[in-house]
């Protein structure tokens, strides 16, 4: 996923990606040229078809170069008529229906509710916007062809470039304005569901009187007595209740509860009020370590250990051992996290026994040099399933010293070393485990704008569209209209499996079974089989070696045309805004850069296509 991937600068990304994007242009033309030269050679012979191919590429080339805006615009604008025609609207209708009886199927009550009506949302309007220029792409230039009308604009002075670009261009309009309208009305969805508040009184709270250190320190037993806070919880609502801790001046905030919490403060009139919830729209912008880890007796290990789960991307630390993962982070500074480092962690629990579901199991935290090795005193905290937990350390953290003092020492003058700083995390408890990946730990350098993040979000689907449309349109212009729609759903499939064929690839060639579980397709089929799990390496025999170097063999050409294909799930980020994260500039540069390549070679295709054709020519 690529929320738990280094996302490069577009800088550094743009140069080696359009060398690629050259390479894999040409081998493609090159084939493309071969495989028409053969086909013709078999009627016409060899040096007519040759002739033929030439003539064909530079009338081709000659076209592109000759086109014009005016008449772009012109069967643009054509397209866009065809498509109200066609009643494309009703797709509004259709979205207002889903939006309207969502609420009856979403649970309010979810573990995270934010991310559940985000994720539906972004979804539902993926789908249908796509969909929609998809229906509209591949059917229309077939039906021009069927009723003849087609010869009424190849008679004009238009060429087939314009011809493509311009369905293209007024598909891609159509698809954006309904983007557009389904955006904004999501948005306004999502905001209002999530939208609530609760009710507390002074009949609630219970008062938390001085005791133990506050009677040692007091100047009399009233004073020792007085009231140093309020517990309770709140009203019920949206199928949950908070925990309420609040100061003596009555000001505090609610604990933290299906992805969000609230804070509280007393009104003049004496009653209470709870501010909207916090923490389920957001844009967070983390920085991000390395992980690395120690096993039980503390030594360093390239892994954690393996529960038997068969996704291994998180690996698992024992717990009352002197296992510990460790993640090292770099440009950290005074300046960038002034009151301290805000640490927010996401932490997996496996357990092998039950023990208290509800309290959570409990772990440290430490932050250490890593040049002197001189940490922090843990700071303890209690790990609960699918919550993000905040802990902020302070400029001032306690040390423990050689002869078992204790001193207190400065965040960025002793544990920071030239900007890099260690977080050590350990599970306190024996025979259970904690769970992380890399992209767990972070700390965050600050918020953007959820309407703003939600907006880009909506670039990922924007993307999507004019892939599927220009898809649509270039299938098209050689095959039938339900031909020309097969064709574009087996590519954008394809497309779907290109990120796991890199990964499984790289899991043949590297030795990591964890990146792919399983093998390639001979060692998958030996596994099925012999019913062997997955999560079990099988033994190095020559006749196990020989069938992973097949399956190397065999996966390198399917990397390749893998490569060859776009990856709609690859250019959608709404796992981004899902899960409360800022989407990097860096990365809409990069789709959209992507986006432009793939639309550049589906429209010098579809046009090549439509000039061969006798009917355009």
């Amino acid at each position: 996923m690529v929320l738990e991937q280094e996302i490069p600068r577009f800088a550094a990304w743009f140069g080696p990606a359009l060398l690629q994007y050259v390479f894999a242009a040409s081998l493609v033309a090159v084939i493309a040229a071969m495989l028409s030269w053969l086909a013709q050679s078999a009627a016409v012979g060899p040096l007519v078809a040759g002739d033929r191919v030439y003539r064909g590429i530079l009338g081709g080339i000659a076209d592109l170069l000759r086109m014009s805006p005016r008449r772009i615009w012109a069967l643009a604008r054509l397209a866009i008529k065809e498509s109200f025609r066609r009643n494309v609207l009703v797709v509004l209708a259709l979205f207002a229906l889903i939006v309207l009886f969502a609420g009856w199927f979403l649970d309010p009550a979810s573990v995270n509710p934010g991310k559940l009506y985000l994720g539906f949302i972004l979804a539902a309007t993926n789908l249908l916007v796509c969909l929609v220029t998809l229906v509209l792409s591949v059917f229309s230039l077939p039906a021009d062809f069927k009723a003849k009308a087609i010869q009424t604009v190849t008679t004009k002075p238009v060429r087939t470039g314009e011809i493509v670009l311009g369905r293209m261009l007024g598909f891609a309009l159509v698809g954006t304005a309904l983007l557009a309208v389904m955006g904004l009305v999501g948005w306004a969805f999502v905001v209002r569901s999530v939208q609530h508040s609760h009710e507390l009184v002074a009949d609630d709270l219970i008062e938390i009187r001085g005791s133990g250190a506050a009677l040692a320190e007091a100047a009399s037993p009233a004073d020792a007595t007085a009231v140093v806070g309020f517990e309770g919880r709140t009203s019920l609502d949206r199928g949950h209740r908070h925990r309420v801790e609040l100061a003596a001046d009555g000001t505090g905030r609610t604990d933290f509860l299906q992805g969000h919490r609230h804070d509280v403060r007393r009104t003049a009139a004496g009653g209470y009020e709870i501010g909207p919830p916090v923490g389920l729209l957001e844009a967070r912008r983390p920085l991000r370590g390395k992980l690395r880890f120690l096993d039980r007796e503390g030594r360093p290990s390239t892994r954690g250990i393996s529960v038997g789960a068969e996704w291994g991307y998180r690996q698992f630390i024992e717990g009352g051992k002197l296992a510990a993962a460790i993640w090292t982070f770099d440009g950290v500074d005074a300046r960038r996290f002034t009151e301290g480092l805000p640490l927010e962690m996401t932490v997996r629990v496996f357990r092998t026994h039950k023990g208290d579901i509800e309290k959570g199991v409990a772990g440290s935290v430490r932050v250490r040099n890593p040049t002197t090795g001189l940490q922090s005193d843990p700071f303890y905290f209690t790990a609960k399933e699918f919550t993000i937990d905040s802990l902020t350390i302070p400029r001032t953290v306690n040390a423990t010293t050689a002869d078992g003092g204790t001193r207190q020492v400065d965040l960025y003058g002793d544990i920071v070393s030239d900007g890099r700083v260690e977080v050590v995390l350990q599970c306190l408890e024996p025979a259970q485990y904690f769970g992380v990946a890399q992209a767990d730990f972070y700390l965050r350098t600050g918020s953007g704008s959820f309407a703003l993040n939600y907006a880009k979000s909506c670039f990922g689907i924007w993307f999507s569209m004019l892939l599927v449309t220009a898809l649509g349109v270039m299938f098209s212009t050689f095959l039938a209209g339900p031909v020309a729609l097969l064709a574009t759903l087996s590519v954008v499939m394809v497309g779907q499996f290109r990120e796991f064929i890199n990964r499984l690839f790289e899991s043949q060639v590297t030795g990591n079974s964890q990146l792919v579980p399983g093998g390639g397709p001979i060692e998958s089929l030996y596994r099925i089989v012999t019913q062997t799990s997955i999560t079990l390496q099988l033994e190095e025999t020559p006749a196990i070696m020989v069938m992973k170097a097949v399956d190397t063999a065999l996966l390198a050409p399917m990397r390749l045309g893998a490569a060859l294909f776009p990856s709609l799930s690859a250019l959608g980020t709404g796992d981004f805004v899902a899960g409360g994260f800022d989407i990097p500039f860096d990365l809409l540069a990069a789709h959209g850069a992507e986006t432009f390549g793939y639309l550049l070679a589906f429209f010098v295709a579809g046009a090549l296509c439509l000039k061969a054709r006798e009917v355009a020519s």
